[in-house]
């Protein structure tokens, strides 16, 4: 029985940890899907971004872009779906059950400065948004060991660009992040926040023919959460703590990877009128802490066009992500690792060592089900000069087709959990525009 209750609660534990982190297209990276333009473009926007909040979180040279002052705000509604369903191989029960968290209003808020007045050949840029996380809540289901948790990282932007030619310019930005992860348990909790850095570097070229290409690079984000997951305590969570050494609290390292990014677009056809655009990323999942051990590298596909009719402006986009989760996975290394330099009474979380040990991260896998996005679609409209001449209104929706898939490799637990995962969100922004 003891046993039992220290793997269901390492399972609950895991299971949090996962649930906490998986949000958008890209792993737990939202990466401008919901920006003010490019969201209604599947998130297209790195050779020429067509809204500042795009330049400032993309590719920083494309602040060039952008005129005088400008400034935006709105906001974005995110509603992810999923469905979790599991044999009770791992949690000791049966169950199926839909995550109950409501949604999610995203702010969009970004500034740019064109400095060419002043004889300075470049563009500052800052902005805010929530650039990663969201999460699931499963606690109505007490055979998941009601299991919940969130993460929100919240991105504060600086960046400058700068006109190296006529045709070639480069940009920097430096981001700030503040990062908020709260794991929930039936019968113990954990709440904890972190700081942490990362730089982006981008350029983009003008081609013939009204053409240009851009390509950026995003550093690794690490997130070092302290005190957040708890080691096993000898007996079941309900009975309490037996000693003052059980239950000790570990850190959890969460890296986003690094990103690199090119794209092309163009704007020739009917007459300067049809904007046309693509963009591959490639995310070094295999090189980020926590992830290295249940995901592959991922590519990122996406295109997007705008049509430009008197003040109207009519968007479309489409967007493919691989699926990056383990087929085979070994285990996770960090958490088998947590009771590393602790009293020896800790209990390792069981995820390396056996095979039930590495069912339990198939588990997790499976509860990270925002990972198995792949096909998005996207639609909005803009209106230049909306109540007054310096004014814009930008709207956008998107869809992400639902998927499903089976997890689990171990011949004692083939196929124990189920993932079925969807989502959409829409939203407005306003932008002002001062000469």
């Amino acid at each position: 029985m003891k046993k039992f209750n220290r793997l269901a609660l390492s399972t609950a534990l895991l299971a949090a940890t996962s649930t906490s982190v998986m949000a958008g297209p890209y792993g737990y990276d939202l990466h401008n899907v919901l920006a003010p333009v490019s969201g209604s473009m599947a998130g297209t926007s790195i050779a020429k971004p067509l809204d500042n909040v795009s330049a400032v979180f993309g590719n920083p040279a494309g602040l060039s872009e952008f005129r005088g002052t400008e400034f935006t705000f709105g906001a974005t509604w995110y509603k992810p779906s999923a469905v979790l369903e599991h044999d009770g191989s791992v949690t000791g029960a049966a169950f199926k059950q839909s995550n109950r968290n409501e949604g999610y209003l995203v702010p969009q808020i970004a500034v740019t400065q064109d400095l060419r007045g002043l004889g300075i050949p470049g563009t500052l840029g800052a902005g805010v948004t929530a650039t990663n996380g969201i999460g699931v809540e499963y606690r109505k289901e007490p055979k998941s060991l009601g299991a919940s948790a969130e993460l929100i990282v919240i991105g504060a932007n600086f960046g400058l660009s700068w006109d190296l030619t006529q045709n070639l310019t480069v940009g920097a930005a430096a981001t700030t992040t503040y990062s908020m992860l709260d794991l929930g348990l039936t019968s113990t909790s954990a709440q904890t926040h972190d700081i942490a850095f990362k730089g982006s570097l981008g350029m983009t070229y003008k081609l013939p023919h009204a053409t240009q290409i851009g390509m950026f690079y995003h550093s690794e984000l690490r997130q070092d959460f302290d005190d957040i997951i708890q080691t096993s305590p000898s007996s079941a969570p309900s009975s309490g703590l037996t000693s003052a050494t059980d239950g000790m609290m570990t850190n959890l390292i969460i890296e986003q990877p690094r990103t690199l990014g090119i794209g092309i677009s163009n704007e020739m056809l009917m007459d300067g009128n049809l904007y046309l655009a693509a963009d591959v990323m490639y995310k070094n999942w295999a090189n980020a802490d926590f992830w290295q051990d249940v995901y592959v590298d991922q590519w990122i596909f996406s295109m997007g066009a705008q049509l430009t009719q008197g003040p109207w402006e009519y968007r479309v986009g489409y967007g493919y992500a691989d699926d990056p989760t383990r087929e085979n996975i070994e285990g996770l290394s960090q958490l088998d690792n947590a009771c590393s330099g602790l009293p020896g009474s800790c209990t390792v979380i069981p995820v390396n060592s056996s095979t039930t040990g590495i069912a339990v991260a198939e588990y997790l896998q499976a509860a990270q089900a925002q990972v198995i996005y792949r096909h998005r679609f996207s639609v909005g409209a803009g209106y230049k000069g909306f109540l007054a001449p310096f004014l814009d209104l930008d709207m956008h929706a998107a869809y992400q087709l639902e998927e499903d898939r089976d997890y689990g490799s171990q011949a004692a637990v083939s196929n124990h959990t189920n993932s079925e995962v969807s989502s959409w969100h829409a939203g407005f922004a306003l932008t002002w525009h001062f000469e």
